[in-house]
């Protein structure tokens, strides 16, 4: 399969503007299309070539979808709860690619804050105006509000695990106690042997008695 039988497969899936800029180059790409029109027709055209027809189709139409994409991620941008990192680094990206800049840049690290992180940087007096210290202040005080969560995480678990084991001792401690009552109150067996001993000599001086 030479390359302009790879070009004549991929002609199908252009779309709109694609097809259009394709049927303004058809005569330089085929010999039929070349003498309807009467013009010259050149087989060694670069056009003919398959990186040679790729190059101008993705120059022409590539950037506006990946612009649109970039458009679309950028729109959707939200931080997530200690994910700090990641909303910075992807609004400097599309940032990047969408050529933003200055105040669009922070409006929108504003716009995506959560609730508890944009509660916390209004309490910061000073913002700086240049974009790129802003977006750095911002991942550091990102990063100072996960470290107190992470420290209160750490430190409600170790409070946890102090009153588990509180109730640990309690519980032992009770059972303890109810063994110790219950082996206090319990009876001498030789006791009840002998109480049982004189009960039957008793028994038999009241038979001989009656005997008697």
């Amino acid at each position: 399969m030479d390359d302009m039988d790879k070009i004549s497969l991929g002609i199908p899936l252009l779309r709109a503007g694609g097809k259009r800029w394709y049927h303004s180059i058809h005569v330089y790409l085929n010999e039929d299309a070349a003498i309807r029109d009467k013009r010259p027709f050149d087989p060694t055209k670069v056009l003919r070539t398959r990186e040679g027809f790729r190059k101008p189709l993705v120059s022409s139409f590539g950037g506006h979808s990946d612009r649109d994409r970039a458009l679309r991620e950028w729109n959707g941008l939200s931080m997530q709860p200690r994910k700090i990192d990641l909303f910075v680094d992807e609004l400097i990206r599309l940032a990047n690619e969408l050529k933003y800049g200055g105040d669009y840049v922070k409006d929108k690290a504003r716009v995506g804050m959560t609730t508890d992180f944009r509660n916390a940087w209004a309490m910061k007096t000073a913002h700086p105006e240049d974009y790129v210290d802003y977006l750095n202040l911002l991942r550091n005080t990102g990063h100072q509000l996960e470290d107190v969560a992470s420290f209160n995480r750490t430190v409600v678990r170790a409070q946890d695990y102090s009153h588990r084991d509180k109730s640990d001792d309690r519980h032992t401690s009770t059972k303890k106690q109810r063994q110790e009552r219950k082996g206090s109150g319990s009876r001498n067996p030789n006791l009840r042997t002998q109480r049982h001993g004189l009960s039957d000599r008793q028994n038999q001086s009241m038979q001989k008695g009656i005997k008697i």
